[in-house]
């Protein structure tokens, strides 16, 4: 394993999570959200403030009616300029309630935000796995070369003392070709696996970066541990972003609602206009200015009544999103049942595995023996050696597997932590 590792610089899961996360642009993206969120709730600040607005005109009168003449004396041109100005007084708390509501997404989108992360964080660690599966692959065929180099050498050495004919060599050499074409195969996984960990964590080294394999390490931690379905269920309830979120996500319709409600409410105002009209520039005269206080009300009757049908779109709304938690919960835990089993099958077959690997190494050792005293055949030794290698192949496998599936409970259970964390 140690050629797999040679360069100076290696990555544990730790710092490819970290550049993963640094270097995404969805999460960017998403970052983004809290500005724009930000912005709007300054823009409310304003709806208390002063709205001036500014107007002016000319115009030119065939004749004048009697009050334009006061106004313009003998000139048939008109020059017209105000000012307005408008203030809400009182708005029965609807700028309080779309500040609410603003805020409220934000808070969602922190969930959306986690669910993002976790899910970078879990494919991230899936794939550093994928690539320690590839590196014991390549491990067990080369130990698995060396062996039968070293028992074509034998049988080279038997074939020159006539113990042996020339077919067993050659059948020694069928097989190390299948297993040379085997790690082949085994070193262009590998070099995929990698390739794809340096996209996914957004490496700008030029070569293969060299990851640190603390597999074993993680396998004798973990492969002990027990987890109960009623715990992780629980925590999938109370932490898991996509229940968090959706709880946020009914919170936010219970304040559109309360929106929708304020439609019926009232809007206390005042206003002011200043107003200049005369026939020419510059003005000196006919300055006139109104001020006043009013109070504006929408009749909850025929088009006015559209707020109902909105307030009754929210509560279905509600309704809606409180369904759609509960099927996220139950498949969440069903998947906690699925991987928990899976994690009991995965064990057994660790330890049948371990139990054929005794078997097999005792029937190779005795097959070999066999065959240098003349006694055996060289297809029982080439088969025990087979049937060592893949079962060394599928122990690898099944503890990798089980630690992908440790894996996926972090993930289910919406840890925020990083998995393995305290083993990096």
């Amino acid at each position: 394993m140690q050629q797999l590792f040679a360069q100076h610089s290696e990555y544990n899961l730790n710092q490819l999570i970290d550049s993963a996360l640094e270097h995404n642009y969805l999460l960017k993206a998403n970052d983004k959200n809290v500005f724009i969120k930000q912005t709007e709730i300054e823009q409310l600040h304003t709806n208390y403030q002063p709205r001036l607005a500014a107007s002016a005109s000319f115009s030119y009168w065939k004749f004048l009616l009697p009050n334009k003449q006061r106004l313009l004396g003998n000139a048939l041109t008109d020059m017209y300029t105000d000012i307005t100005a408008y203030q809400t007084i009182y708005d029965w708390g609807d700028t309080k309630k779309k500040k609410e509501f603003a805020q409220a997404e934000i808070k969602l989108n922190d969930d959306v935000r986690r669910q993002i992360r976790n899910t970078i964080v879990y494919g991230v660690s899936t794939t550093y796995l994928d690539v320690m599966m590839a590196a014991y692959q390549i491990e067990v065929l080369e130990n698995s070369i060396r062996q039968i180099e070293s028992q074509k050498q034998h049988t080279r050495n038997l074939y020159q003392i006539g113990k042996v004919s020339n077919i067993d060599v050659l059948k020694t050499e069928v097989q190390l070709s299948v297993e040379q074409k085997k790690l082949q195969t085994a070193h262009n996984d590998y070099a995929y696996q990698l390739t794809k960990l340096k996209n996914l964590c957004y490496l700008t080294v030029e070569e293969l970066p060299m990851i640190e394999n603390n597999s074993n390490k993680l396998f004798e931690k973990y492969s002990t541990e027990s987890y109960d379905l009623k715990a992780l269920s629980g925590l999938v309830l109370e932490n898991h972003a996509a229940i968090t979120g959706m709880n946020k996500k009914i919170e936010l319709e219970q304040k559109q609602r309360d929106l929708y409600a304020n439609e019926n409410r009232p809007e206390l105002y005042s206003y002011g206009i200043a107003s200049w009209e005369h026939g020419y520039i510059p003005f000196g005269k006919n300055f006139n200015y109104n001020i006043g206080v009013g109070i504006r009300y929408t009749l909850p009757y025929f088009g006015g009544s559209g707020f109902k049908l909105k307030m009754k779109k929210s509560d279905f709304k509600i309704e809606q999103l409180n369904d759609e938690k509960q099927q996220i919960y139950l498949d969440f835990k069903r998947e906690i049942d699925l991987t928990l089993n899976q994690i009991s099958d995965v064990k057994d077959e660790i330890i049948n595995n371990e139990k054929i690997i005794a078997l097999s190494t005792e029937t190779l050792n005795n097959a070999t023996v066999k065959y240098q005293a003349g006694q055996g055949t060289i297809l029982d030794v080439l088969d025990a050696q087979s049937i060592l290698t893949d079962t060394n192949l599928a122990l690898q496998k099944a503890k990798i597997s089980l630690l992908q599936k440790i894996l996926y409970l972090h993930y289910l259970s919406g840890n925020d932590a990083y998995p393995f964390a305290q083993n990096q």
